[in-house]
């Protein structure tokens, strides 16, 4: 999780500290080293290994794809003179919510989970912000920040 402020625009993205590059190489690891196995298992006389090895590369390429697709989704809060914009991108799907800024309010509540959950939110609208980017003390000290960035405002 990564939680950048830039003026009034705050960003919070996932934690990548693997680059695309990193992704393939780890990848064409991944199946040279099962594949060297099963090929070397095989030639001992047990190729029955040899389709579940290929099922392992392929549950791995599966997975390796998933989070390819998930690699640059954020969300994000704007604060801007008259509103609170609150914007989520995932994939090919972006959401955005826009509240007056006078009357937006901030909650954390707790949820059936065990943990807590920041709502922003205005006349019976609520969005809720970072449940997957973020855990709950980073919730908790953002919601603090935002309630004074909101306050400024009356």
């Amino acid at each position: 999780m990564a939680i950048t402020a830039s003026g009034s625009k705050i960003i919070v993205k996932p934690s990548n500290s693997l680059s695309l590059r990193g992704f393939v190489y780890l990848f064409v690891g991944i199946v040279v080293i099962t594949m060297t196995i099963a090929v070397g298992v095989s030639v001992a006389g047990a190729w029955f290994v040899l389709p579940f090895a290929g099922l392992e590369v392929l549950a791995f390429a599966c997975a390796f794809y998933h989070v390819y697709l998930h690699y640059d989704d954020y969300e994000s809060i704007t604060l801007e003179s008259n509103h609170v914009v609150v914007e989520r991108h995932a994939y090919k799907s972006t959401e955005k919510v826009t509240f007056q800024r006078y009357w937006a309010k901030v909650t954390i509540r707790n949820m059936i989970d065990g943990t807590s959950g920041l709502f922003i939110g205005s006349h019976g609208r609520e969005v809720e912000f970072g449940k997957r980017f973020m855990d709950d003390i980073q919730r908790i000290e953002l919601a603090k920040q935002l309630k004074v960035q909101l306050a400024k405002f009356e």
